[in-house]
């Protein structure tokens, strides 16, 4: 009697190539799936930081007589090596302090001010809304942020939110903006890649060169890839009576660019673009 032995049959060649091939396109399909899913928490996460810094800005208000944070100060203060590095400290009592310093001691944790989507920059993810212009043109159309007495060095007053007409229409932290766009609108400028998260002097500019047809959001999004527009083209703006969300910068209306909640016109802004 004969016995037959099993042998155990592999895969063909054709077989391996056939599941490989399979795999293959599933994964061209999946993979965008989870880039987006993954630049979508990631946008999740900066609007809640954002969120975070417009609740600490609000309880800053309750304890300042309704005086809302300075963009910026001089005072003496602890280092904050996320700010300030170990290199860059300034100790003396006329030092500058950006606007997140004041509102750490509300916050207690720092990584709130460092976009996921811009690691790179550390503690420099975000902007306040302010207009240094203000200091040589006041009055309306002025922003919510300020410059205090000390560094302004001139009779400009700092802004109460009582003074604003519409806090929920009234833009204030926003993602910062590279430091190009700190010029006023001019086609030939693009980025260079640095933040600046003090104030965008200038935003008025650009955003009516979008609105008048100077120039499109998506040429902006293309010369400044480290503008603010860094999640999935949108921007994640904090208001200023503290709801957080995100917008195109297209979207936004000159009026909410300042406290008197009115437009910008040439007669008004001395940034206008021609």
């Amino acid at each position: 009697m004969s016995t037959l032995s099993k042998q155990k049959r592999g895969f063909t060649l054709i077989e391996l190539l056939v599941v490989i091939a399979i795999i293959a396109i599933l994964a061209a399909i999946l993979f965008p799936v989870f880039a987006q899913a993954r630049a979508k928490a990631r946008s999740i996460t900066c609007l809640s930081n954002i969120k975070q810094q417009g609740t600490a800005s609000m309880m800053y208000v309750q304890d300042y007589d309704e005086m809302i944070v300075p963009a910026g100060n001089r005072y003496a203060h602890q280092n904050v090596p996320c700010f300030n590095g170990n290199s860059n400290f300034n100790s003396n009592n006329r030092a500058w302090v950006d606007w997140e310093i004041p509102l750490i001691s509300y916050i207690k944790n720092t990584d709130v001010f460092i976009c996921p989507d811009r690691r790179e920059l550390g503690c420099f993810g975000y902007a306040m809304n302010t207009n240094s212009s203000d200091d040589d043109f006041p009055g309306p159309p002025s922003p919510p942020g300020a410059w205090a007495p000390i560094t302004a060095g001139g009779p400009i007053a700092m802004v109460t939110l009582a003074s604003v007409v519409a806090p929920a229409e009234c833009l204030f932290i926003y993602d910062s903006h590279d430091e190009q766009l700190e010029n006023l609108y001019d086609p030939t400028i693009v980025g260079d890649g640095f933040p600046d998260t003090e104030a965008w002097e200038t935003m008025g500019s650009w955003l009516q060169a979008v609105k008048s047809g100077l120039t499109t959001e998506a040429k902006l999004i293309a010369n400044f890839k480290s503008g603010p527009w860094r999640h999935s083209e949108m921007i994640n703006i904090c208001w200023l009576d503290g709801h957080a969300k995100s917008q195109r910068f297209s979207s936004l209306q000159q009026k909410w660019l300042n406290i008197q909640n009115i437009e910008y016109t040439i007669a008004n802004d001395p940034n206008w673009p021609l």
